[in-house]
This record gives C-alpha cells, sequence and structure tokens, in this order.
C-alpha cells in the first residue's frame, strides 16, 4: 500500500506515513456478499416493521367495524321503536275510547284545558255519544266558559241520540244562564215546548200566557160586553181594527163594548220581563134588535 500523498511504500496495517507523516485513511473494499447480506437483514427489518404495523392496525380496524355495527345496531332500534311508537300514537289518535281515558285523567289532576282537548277530539271521533257533550259542558262550566258552556248545552239539547235525562239536565242548567243574559224570551219558548207542568209552574213568572176573550167569535143580538183576562202577571194590550196588538195598542183596562156591525179583536199579554204571549182572536157580528 502506498502513501497517497507521498507515494511512499507503506507497511501493512500502518495508519501514518512515515516520511510525509499522512494520515491514512482505511477503505474497505467493496465485498457483494457482504453488502446482499445487509440488504436482506434490511428487507427483513422492514417486512418485521410492516408485519408489526399490520398487527397494530388490525385491532383498530376491528373495534371500527364492531363501533360500526354497534352504531348501525342502534340505529335500527331506534327507527323500530319510532315507526312503534308512531303507529301507538296514530292508534291512540283514533280510538274514542283512549282519548276519554285521558281526559279522566287530566280532570281528575286539575287540568281542565287539557280534559276538554281529549274531550273534544273523542267527540269527533264519536258524535254519537251525548255523555261526551255533557262532561264536555262540565268542563267549560268549571272554567267559567260562559259561551261554549250555552252552546254546548243547546247542542245536548237538539240531539238526535238525547234522551229525556240528558235534555232535562241540560234544560236545568240552561235556563239560569238565559236568566242571566236576559233571554227571557227564549225561556219562555223552550218552558211552553217541553210541556212539563212542574216546569211551567217553577217558571211562571218568565211566562206569557195567551189571554183568554170572555166570548167566541160569532154572531149576537144585540150590543155584547166582551172581557179579556189572564192568570199571569203583565199588560194586556187589544186592537179592534184587525191589526196586531203591541205594547202600543190600547191597553185593556175595562170591557169591551161590541156595537152593531163586525168587529175583530186581538189581544196579547206583555209581561214583566217584556215577553209578549200569541194573540188571541175573535170576530163579533152584532145584529141590533131592539131596533126592529
Amino acid at each position: 500500500m502506498q502513501c497517497p500523498n507521498c507515494g511512499a511504500e507503506l507497511p501493512e496495517g500502518c495508519l501514518i506515513c512515515e516520511k510525509c507523516g499522512e494520515e491514512i485513511q482505511i477503505v474497505p473494499e467493496y465485498d457483494p456478499t457482504l453488502e446482499a447480506l445487509i440488504g436482506v437483514e434490511k428487507e427483513d427489518q422492514t417486512d418485521d416493521e410492516a408485519e408489526e404495523e399490520q398487527a397494530d392496525e388490525k385491532p383498530v380496524k376491528r373495534h371500527k367495524q364492531y363501533a360500526m355495527r354497534a352504531l348501525i345496531a342502534v340505529l335500527s332500534i331506534a327507527v323500530i321503536v319510532l315507526i312503534v311508537l308512531t303507529r301507538m300514537n296514530v292508534a291512540h289518535s283514533q280510538s274514542a275510547e283512549f282519548q276519554i281515558a285521558m281526559a279522566e285523567k287530566s280532570k281528575n289532576t286539575g287540568d281542565y284545558t287539557k280534559a276538554l282537548e281529549y274531550y273534544n277530539r273523542a267527540i269527533e271521533l264519536d258524535g254519537e255519544n251525548v255523555d261526551l257533550l255533557v262532561e264536555a259542558a262540565k268542563i267549560y262550566f268549571f272554567q267559567n266558559n260562559q259561551v261554549w258552556y250555552e252552546a254546548m248545552l243547546k247542542r245536548i239539547m237538539t240531539h238526535s241520540n238525547a234522551t229525556e235525562g240528558h235534555i232535562a239536565w241540560a234544560r236545568e242548567r240552561l235556563i239560569p244562564v238565559m236568566v242571566k243574559k236576559g233571554d227571557f224570551e227564549g225561556i219562555c219558548k223552550m218552558v211552553n215546548a217541553s210541556g212539563d207542568e212542574s216546569l211551567m209552574t217553577q217558571y211562571a213568572e218568565y211566562l206569557a200566557p195567551t189571554p183568554e176573550l170572555s166570548m167566541e167569535g160569532g154572531e149576537y143580538e144585540d150590543i155584547q160586553s166582551l172581557t179579556i183576562s189572564s192568570e199571569a202577571e203583565g199588560n194586556i194590550y187589544y186592537t179592534t181594527d184587525g191589526s196586531v196588538p203591541g205594547d202600543n195598542s190600547i191597553p185593556y183596562t175595562m170591557p169591551i163594548v161590541l156595537d152593531e156591525g163586525t168587529t175583530t179583536v186581538k189581544a196579547c199579554l206583555i209581561n214583566a220581563y217584556g215577553v209578549k204571549s200569541a194573540i188571541a182572536e175573535g170576530t163579533y157580528v152584532i145584529k141590533n134588535t131592539i131596533s126592529q
């Protein structure tokens, strides 16, 4: 081996040139076999690292797969539950029995607004059930909702399925409402239409019965004296020209003298509440026989 600096021959293994003092750097000769071994070793190391990385990735992938499957399962269950609940809600919304049960529950807890919502829904589903109208009317009364209370009572009275018991129950509660409103004419019509003698006696002060004429219409000889009477309190008004009587007509205070000729008498009673009765009517033909 020679010194790269001065070219002097160097003994084997010498690291410094004795002639010029240059430091000798020994470069190992290229060995293809060794290089191949190193390459294989590196490849083996790379494969091992890759396998380790793959081994580390497998649990992660498994966890992701399990999480995804669990999420899908939860979502599936949620969808099923939602479908079931939706169907139940639809079924309940179409069930009058369920609405009634919920109304009773709300009423027992004092939630009258909610109870009324359920009763009205039940009425929509089963409008033939008059008892539902009764329950709704009670709720309106508790809420002091006079407008709807009165409307519901009238609806009960005119319902085709209402029994006498239903009608009597509604009428008993409706009359005080009408008194408060001052609808005395309506009370009179309702009581008269009932045909109930006890009811007529109970509310007699609001009634305006037709006055009675002392003579039936027809032909009479000589002058006649016609009286008009009524058992009810109020004022009697009459006409003798065939016109309809009212509070601007002649007040009845004494018997009416029917003279010779034809006279049509019409009379009515107007009670203390301003209610006008039906009209009593008679046509009288008087023949004066005295002059014959």
